[in-house]
């Protein structure tokens, strides 16, 4: 009873009021947070049971800190010394009005993200708010910064006329007098904690059991806490049934990187090379009426037809791009500020380097990651150019940077450069001149959109905005072909990962790992390499090791990177995709999925995105690869 003694102490009026506030206010947090309800697949009354009693205590525990930390500074402040006004219920009041229309947002802001994305708050999010750039990466319009003001002020009203209603209008202070009594608050109290303590034993039955519907339905839930007592339940003898599986163990990654220096023929050459990455390129644009004059040009190199990123996110996918490793590297070679051999290998070479973005290369933090090595002048992105432009004209204007850097260069040096498109970014803007899909959604608020509704409307502004992805890249090929480069020059032209259009229930990247997240466009040109397709599984892993191979590097691509030659014989059985907390391994049939924390799940699911409930068959069979995967998430580390 510390607890409800500590906002409800007998004899005092602000402790009643206080009580009474929240209690209000948790009927307004349940109409909130019924969104994650609508989110779960219900498969029986079990699964009901469940999500009902998690629903009801969940938002309780999302009150209780601030009910806690306001009823301990009533305390202080009705010490005998305190100011009267601190004493007041308008004081201890306006600060839950503001504590609880943060709480509003919160748990708003979480529904919002989960709904579009399939996650809730996590260190990924906590890294796209705080890092800079990271909130323009996500190209909200001035509509959507407008009506998020609008939904700020919707809480800040609802709770403040909680507020005002208990403490200025009689009929609802006699009301709540009547209603709301400390008994009844205080038996609302133990219900509310004797059902957290029941959904706790449920979910540590389920965890025992493995009974995945129970796992799954806590998972829709922000701040989910699982509880789990295997040891104790088979101290009372129960059995937990025998399913073999598989786990993927991380360890602690102090790098040694690459495991041997980089040696390269003495009569090598200087390619020059253009890398050309488009944000959310899923594989399905490189389609002759949708990118016309790439699709031409892939008809002269090499196009590999099942390319998957290495990410389902711009910084696993550029990574593994530069790297050839699987994304748990990442947070290594940022705290170390380490790039990578490729980029090490032409530094070393003497190649003069100019890169650009139309984002930020601050976020995600490639200026301490791929481009660490280069000075602030080489890399040119966003920050450069007039604020607020709309992504198509960012791409215009630094294309035409890039080709003033292919005239101005020194002709005697081998030359590198990379960018970076924002065009297929959403919400995905474009020119009236490449409109070739209609009718498109005019007005895309992020606030207000309905994706069921209006999902083939967005999706025709993707396939426009591609559509002028491929007139800039026109411009760069045109210019390298025109100025007789191609003889001499690697180009690759792809995208860092897909994007999907609620094919498998999500909209955009980061919520999984179907095909249309994580299939990109794939097309290499390289000198005196005769144009043919592939039709296996290759990854963005492969990049390093294939150019490393053209620049005359001697060491076997396993010395530096994961990845295998595009253009040797060696085919992948399979790939491994990354997001911020779980990897996936990825074949002709399956995909299984490890988590990199210890709250996730493991799942096995076909190509399609089908769970399959035979786990066990599939790990014996693929026993072999996944202990492979296992040994490659440390083989660079000392």
């Amino acid at each position: 009873m510390l607890i409800y003694s500590t906002i409800m102490k007998p004899g005092s009026n602000t402790s009643s009021f206080l009580s009474q506030y929240f209690a209000l206010s948790y009927l307004l947090l349940l109409i909130n947070a019924s969104v994650f309800l609508g989110q779960i697949n219900y498969i029986n009354f079990t699964t009901y049971f469940f999500a009902g009693v998690v629903y009801f205590t969940y938002c309780f525990l999302y009150l209780l800190p601030f009910a806690i930390v306001l009823g301990l500074l009533r305390k202080i402040l009705n010490y005998k010394r305190s100011p009267v006004f601190l004493k007041s219920p308008y004081f201890l009041g306006s600060l839950a009005v503001i504590a609880l229309t943060a709480l509003q947002l919160l748990i708003y802001m979480d529904s919002f993200i989960f709904r579009m994305f399939g996650f809730h708050f996590n260190s990924f999010v906590w890294n796209l708010i705080f890092t800079k750039g990271g909130v323009e990466s996500m190209g909200s319009s001035q509509s959507t910064v407008r009506s998020f003001i609008v939904i700020v002020l919707v809480f800040f009203v609802a709770q403040a006329a909680i507020l005002l209603l208990l403490m200025m209008v009689p009929k609802v202070k006699n009301f709540c007098a009547n209603f709301l009594t400390r008994r009844k608050l205080a038996i609302a109290l133990i219900t509310l904690l004797a059902m957290a303590g029941l959904q706790s034993l449920v979910y540590g039955f389920g965890s025992f059991y493995n009974y995945r519907p129970i796992l799954t339905v806590s998972r829709a839930f922000p701040f989910y806490m699982p509880v789990t007592f295997r040891r104790f339940a088979k101290s009372l003898g129960l059995k937990q049934p025998q399913e073999s599986s598989f786990a993927i163990k991380f360890r602690e990654i102090n790098l040694k990187y690459p495991l041997n220096p980089i040696n390269q023929q003495a009569d090598h050459n200087n390619y020059n090379i253009v890398i050309l990455m488009a944000e959310s390129l899923r594989a399905d644009m490189l389609d002759p009426q949708i990118m016309p004059k790439t699709w031409a040009f892939s008809q002269k190199a090499v196009r590999f037809n099942q390319h998957y990123s290495g990410g389902n996110g711009t910084r696993m996918a550029i990574f593994s791009a530069f790297y050839g490793l699987y994304g748990n590297y990442w947070f290594k070679f940022l705290e170390e500020h380490r790039g990578p051999v490729l980029m090490d290998l032409l530094i070393d070479n003497n190649y003069q380097i100019d890169v650009f973005s139309s984002a930020k290369f601050s976020y995600p933090e490639f200026d301490k990651t791929v481009f660490a090595r280069l000075p602030q002048n080489q890399l040119h992105d966003s920050r450069e150019l007039e604020s607020g432009m709309l992504e198509w004209k960012l791409d215009r204007q630094n294309v035409g940077l890039m080709l003033d850097f292919f005239k101005n260069r020194d002709k005697s040096r081998s030359f590198m450069t990379f960018m970076f498109f924002e065009s297929p970014h959403a919400p995905y803007h474009f020119p009236p001149e490449n409109e070739i899909r209609t009718p498109w959604l005019e007005e895309f608020n992020y606030a207000t959109v309905d994706l069921k509704k209006d999902i083939s409307l967005i999706k025709n502004r993707y396939i426009n905005s591609c559509n002028h992805l491929d007139s800039q890249f026109e411009r760069i090929l045109k210019y390298l072909e025109e100025n007789s480069l191609l003889d001499s020059t690697i180009v690759i032209l792809t995208g860092d990962h897909g994007e999907e259009f609620m094919e498998h229930g999500r909209w955009g990247h980061n919520s999984n790992y179907s095909d249309v997240q994580t299939l990109v466009p794939m097309v290499l040109w390289a000198p005196g390499v005769k144009p043919h397709r592939v039709d296996s599984i290759t990854s963005h892993l492969d990049i390093p090791a294939t150019i490393c191979k053209l620049l005359g590097v001697t060491n076997p691509p396993q010395d530096y990177s994961e990845g295998i030659d595009l253009l040797g014989t060696e085919k992948h059985q399979f790939t491994v995709i990354s997001d911020w907390d779980t990897i996936a391994y990825v074949d002709n049939e399956h995909k299984a999925i490890f988590p990199t924390t210890i709250l996730g799940l493991n799942t096995v699911t076909t190509k399609t995105n089908v769970e399959i409930t035979d786990r066990t068959t599939f790990y014996k069979a693929h026993q072999p690869d996944l202990v492979r995967v296992m040994k490659d998430l440390s083989r660079f580390s000392k």
